[in-house]
């Protein structure tokens, strides 16, 4: 037996007063006066104490109840062992590191290794353990699965495992780690029969910064709880480096950013965390000559600036901060301009000059202007062979060259033919391979005008916005009308109509490529389409399907996929190690400069930190417990360990609010009472009837 209040058990000592009361003299209570007495002077009576107890049962009753009520201030409960508290089958622990960017300051990282390894090393043999670490992706390095197989040597294993960790440069996926580390437990088989209790214990810094997006709408398990344990370094000045948002682009130009200016500077926003002690910074170009300028930004604030000019080396330049003490978030890498070049070849009639304005030449060269990142080359007459996208009128074609351009285009290659007034149709029917094709000229009363564009199919995607569909400024005064037999196999896919129903754009597979014809031209003497705001856009849009995107590459971070148009020879990384024929995707590991070469051509990308990373002031726990993770007792009282006392302590009252022995004792104490009265009354009545 063990008391939550011991110091009530004094109170027992009370029971020396019905003692005393018992044994103290008293006098008769009834008195019988008579009148010969009246006039004597009373003397003093003489009390002596008693020296034997009456009624023993009254007495042991009335110390009985005291003794009680004195137990039940004390709150007894049976003391229960640590084993008999915890499962048979022992506690299943998950440990989650966290091996974000922000864990590269100070010791951090060390700490959560040391807080791994201490969990480790106290294990109980019933235990199971799991551990995985995080960053924006989740990673598991010993599961619960391999641990019931392996606990023998679980401890050396994971000494090993943990000496090729290290913390890297992603940003911090909180919620998404929590996620996938709850449903660990569910996903184990090993798991699946034993009811041991489920904790998670997060080691991480906890920084402001970390995305718990994962956690919204998702239900926590009620039999798995969080235990945070905080890893901290006593410096938490930080100044953060990032680049602006770009502004949208210039309406109508495509790749004119009004976030790039002449002058070669960049838009970075610096953010400050708050209770801090600095207030003062530098920016300045790695390899610019010069002084950097000192600026000023007070604790919380954030403040976006205009650089002076790169350098502009051709590998790239960086953008230093300087002014507090964690440098891991004080760079910037931007990448020089490299517009990909685009070879675009024109067929049309040989004998009609590009300076004419009826000609189709003319309102292409004056199209098919460079952008940040694209430069077309226009080749008027050029070889197919290597060319991005080939556009041809269909006057220009020579059936000696059909089976040229058929198998460039089988190859890959995207092929646009303009259906001019006498198209031979045999010809476009022999590159596509229908069995039966018939051209001819549409009977047009005014004009025709676009009733039915498909937006969503990728050749159109810059009308997918349903603010740029509008087309019923654009008029077609003449236009060929197109017919095909009832071949399903070659049946063409309509991409528009007239609003007379004829097909305005047709799209064949052949092979790996695609053709696309026009019933109707964009120079002025079939439509309006060259003179339209939607001829650059569409353009543009076919490059983009021949894998050619105008769009300036958005800011990447550490993590980002980088998407590779065909097969890349090989990436060179930052640190030097070059990957070899890289798949489809790749994921940079760390910020800097990435050569992604191809051929004979090659292009540097840059990758940065995310810049939430920079915000490490410590989060407050309670922001976990309201997305609705399970705290442990421990997390939500207090950041820091609870001593081996408070720990016991509050064991204790979970024992005894389990027992709740001092209601027994409480009802025994009411039935002592409820008899000692009886009792006391009934003798009360004894005496009055003996009188």
């Amino acid at each position: 037996m063990t008391w939550l209040f011991p110091l009530y058990l004094l109170g027992a000592g009370a029971i020396a007063l019905p003692i005393l009361l018992h044994l103290r003299r008293r006098e008769p209570k009834d008195k019988v006066v008579f009148s010969s007495l009246m006039f004597l002077e009373r003397s003093p009576q003489l009390l002596t104490q008693r020296s034997k107890l009456e009624r023993l049962l009254l007495l042991a009753l009335r110390c009985l109840a005291l003794i009680l009520l004195a137990l039940m201030f004390s709150r007894p409960f049976l003391p229960r062992s640590q084993e008999s508290l915890s499962s048979d089958s022992g506690e299943a622990v998950l440990l989650l590191v966290d091996g974000s960017a922000s864990m590269r300051r100070g010791n951090l990282w060390q700490q959560a290794i040391e807080v791994v390894e201490k969990r480790i090393g106290a294990a109980a043999t019933k235990d199971k353990f799991a551990l995985m670490r995080f960053d924006r992706e989740v990673r598991t390095l010993w599961s619960f699965d391999r641990d019931e197989k392996e606990s023998a040597s679980r401890k050396a294993q994971l000494s090993a495992i943990l000496k090729g960790e290290m913390a890297g440069w992603a940003a911090t996926d909180l919620g998404r780690a929590l996620v996938e580390a709850a449903g660990a437990f569910a996903s184990s088989e090993s798991l699946s029969r034993s009811s041991a209790p489920r904790r998670i214990v997060l080691i991480s810094d906890l920084q402001e910064g970390a995305n718990m997006d994962a956690l919204r709408g998702y239900a926590w398990p009620d039999e798995v709880e969080v235990e945070l344990v905080q890893v901290v370094t006593p410096d938490t000045d930080n100044l953060t480096l990032s680049l602006a948002a770009a502004e949208a682009e210039v309406e109508g130009v495509p790749g004119k950013s009004t976030s790039t200016k002449p002058d070669g500077g960049v838009r970075v926003r610096v953010s400050h965390v708050r209770d801090s002690g600095l207030d003062k910074f530098s920016l300045h170009w790695e390899k610019s000559a010069g002084d950097p300028g000192e600026e000023y930004l007070p604790s919380g604030a954030s403040r976006v600036l205009r650089t002076p000019p790169a350098p502009g080396q051709p590998g790239g330049d960086v953008l230093v901060l300087k002014g507090d003490k964690w440098d891991f978030d004080n760079r910037i890498f931007v990448a020089p301009p490299q517009p990909r070049k685009v070879r675009v070849v024109y067929r049309g009639p040989e004998n009609v000059a590009a300076t004419e304005a009826s000609t189709p030449l003319f309102y292409l060269k004056r199209a098919l202007q460079p952008t940040a990142s694209l430069m077309p080359l226009l080749e008027p007459g050029g070889d197919w062979v290597g060319a991005s996208l080939a556009l041809m009128q269909s006057e220009s074609l020579m059936p000696d060259e059909v089976p040229v351009l058929k198998k460039w285009i089988q190859e890959g290659g995207l092929g646009v033919v303009v259906a001019s007034k006498g198209c031979d149709a045999k010809l476009i029917q022999e590159m596509v391979g229908a069995g039966s094709l018939v051209i001819a000229e549409a009977a047009v009363d005014e004009y025709a005008m676009l009733g039915e564009v498909d937006a969503q199919h990728p050749l159109l995607s810059p009308f997918a916005d349903a603010r740029l569909r509008d087309f019923t400024k654009i008029r077609f005064w003449h236009h060929r009308q197109v017919s095909w037999g009832n071949d399903e196999a070659r049946k063409p896919e309509v991409l528009a109509r007239f609003d007379s129903g004829d097909p305005a754009l047709l799209l064949w597979p052949v092979g790996k490529g695609h053709l696309i014809l026009m019933a109707s031209g964009w120079h002025p003497f079939d439509s309006q389409l060259a003179l339209s705001t939607k001829f650059v856009p569409l353009l543009f849009g076919w490059l983009e399907a021949a894998g050619f995107s105008h769009e300036e590459s958005r800011a990447l971070t550490v993590g980002d996929e980088v998407a590779l148009s065909g097969s890349m020879d090989s990436i060179k990384k930052p640190d030097g190690i070059i990957v070899e024929r890289p798949q489809e995707k790749f994921r940079p590991d760390t910020p800097g400069f990435y050569q992604i070469r191809q051929g004979a051509e090659s292009r540097v990308v840059s990758v940065n930190l995310a810049p939430e990373e920079g915000r490490i002031h410590p989060m407050e726990p309670q922001k976990l417990s309201e997305a609705g993770v399970k705290l442990a007792l421990k997390s939500v009282e207090s950041r820091h360990a609870v001593n081996a006392a408070d720990q016991k302590s509050r064991d204790n009252q979970e024992n005894e609010a389990r027992q709740k022995a001092w209601f027994w004792v409480l009802l025994i104490l009411l039935g002592v009472l409820a008899w000692e009265t009886w009792l006391a009354g009934r003798k009360l009545r004894v005496e009055t009837v003996n009188a």
